[in-house]
């Protein structure tokens, strides 16, 4: 039989859990700006920085700027985070070290309305994507998955196309570890602020993350390779529902 104290825990817990259902602004009202954030994680308790621009308007979820509420999303959650009209901002996996995914609910375009979103790993990675709810293509018929949803997997795909001293050279900054050669195998992969120009590069230009892996990650480049990098950084879809999946 289940004890007095062992029900009001379980009602806690799920009082707690329903109450993080809908974080954001209060009183959503559907066609308004929203972020679906889904854990996909059965165990882990996903945390989210969320930053807003000093010039948000009234109508906007931290109009102002200034520090904000962390988005917690618990293990097999869905929040529906409320940003309100005219929201730009972002939110930023791992408590803010993780991947940053970049929004911007103005919809400024003439003629149609677009929401424009990016991926940053600046600041570090984690295995996390952002796109339209709808589940639609960008504007110009891309994919419209911004972000990794596995980020190992993603700079193992391209680890044997390197050759051995670029890839030694590469083990040698500390931010990927494995073996080299044809056969080598990539075991970890971080990104932060202090990253060396040639772990960009892989990430950025060999391993093509859809993520904006650097600043001044284009400037320097060839025009080719800026070009290919920089078609990465900036995604718009016709729709004011994004979703962050995070894995």
């Amino acid at each position: 039989m289940c004890s007095f104290a062992t029900l009001a825990s379980a009602i806690t817990f799920f009082s707690a859990v329903m109450a993080q259902d809908s974080q954001g602004l209060p009183n959503y009202t559907p066609g308004e700006p929203l972020v679906n954030i889904i854990n996909t994680s059965p165990t882990q308790t996903h945390v989210y920085k969320v930053e807003g621009n000093a010039d948000n308007p009234g109508t906007a979820y931290g109009a102002g700027g200034g520090s904000l509420p962390m988005a917690t999303v618990l293990p097999g959650q869905t929040v529906k985070f409320a940003v309100g009209e005219g929201f730009i901002g972002a939110f930023t996996g791992k408590s803010g070290a993780g991947t940053r995914f970049e929004v911007n609910f103005r919809g400024d375009s003439p003629g149609e309305y677009k929401t424009w979103y990016n991926s940053d790993m600046e600041f570090g990675m984690s295995d996390t994507t952002l796109g339209p709810a709808n589940g639609k293509k960008q504007i110009n018929g891309l994919d419209s998955l911004a972000g990794e949803q596995d980020c190992l997997a993603k700079a193992n795909a391209a680890w044997g196309s390197v050759d051995v001293a670029t890839q030694q050279q590469l083990l040698d900054t500390g931010y990927l570890e494995g073996t080299t050669g044809p056969n080598g195998v990539l075991t970890t992969v971080h990104m932060d602020k202090q990253a060396p120009d040639e772990v960009v590069e892989y990430f950025q230009n060999t391993a093509l993350f859809h993520s904006y892996v650097n600043p001044g990650s284009v400037a320097g480049k060839p025009t080719s390779k800026a070009a290919a990098a920089a078609n990465q950084f900036s995604w718009s879809v016709a729709t004011k529902e994004l979703t962050i999946t995070g894995y």
